[in-house]
């Protein structure tokens, strides 16, 4: 079955690509080498010391980002493990407290009591809401990639079927694919990955 692959605003398909190949286009990655000198410290005096680091970068350009078939996921990894440590050092923390409330009761008149109690609870609790922030926002992150991860692969199968014409700077899927998904129809890159990203399931996170 022959399928007409002409863009349907100017009817052409000299400038016409399909998406993943102008994605592929669109994206470059590679490694950096970079050289570090600076002044260490040693039993002699002062010495010279030089190293180099080599870093992975990725780069995409607007075209690229516009028709991306899935958001940029952020680890929720990093964010979860400084949660944990946080948390148990604020547990650490309130286990120094009641050390040392244990140890060294308060004495004297109940307002002097009161504010050595508000003194001595103060700093773990305020330490506290930081850490269920961050717990709640790695929570959160997890939750949104999940979502991502579930509906990924059929959002990529409608994706990879869409072209792009270069000469009119629209996207469109030149064939039916999914019910709800239009086909000859010219679309700006923001209302095709709309498209892509809520067959996905994850357009509106």
């Amino acid at each position: 079955m022959n399928f007409d692959l002409s863009c349907p605003q100017c009817e052409s398909i000299d400038l016409a690509q399909s998406v993943p190949a102008a994605m592929s286009e669109g994206t470059h990655s590679g490694y950096s080498t970079g050289v570090h000198t600076g002044v260490g410290i040693g039993p002699g005096g002062l010495f010279p010391v030089s190293g180099t680091s080599t870093r992975e970068y990725s780069h995409s350009s607007a075209l690229a980002r516009s028709l991306a078939w899935q958001p940029i996921l952020p680890s929720a990894g990093r964010l979860s493990v400084l949660g944990v440590l946080l948390c148990v050092f604020v547990l650490f923390v309130y286990t120094m407290c009641f050390a040392s409330l244990r140890i060294h009761p308060p004495q004297g008149n109940p307002v002097q009591v009161t504010g050595f109690l508000i003194g001595l609870f103060i700093v773990p609790v305020a330490l506290s809401v930081p850490v269920a922030a961050i717990l709640v926002a790695a929570f959160q992150r997890s939750s949104r990639n999940g979502k991502v991860q579930a509906g990924r692969n059929r959002a990529r199968g409608v994706w990879s079927h869409g072209y792009y014409c270069h000469r009119c700077g629209v996207a469109y899927w030149p064939y039916p694919t999914e019910p709800g998904i239009p086909y000859r129809v010219a679309l700006a890159p923001s209302q095709f990955r709309w498209h892509v990203w809520n067959t996905g399931g994850y357009a509106k996170l």
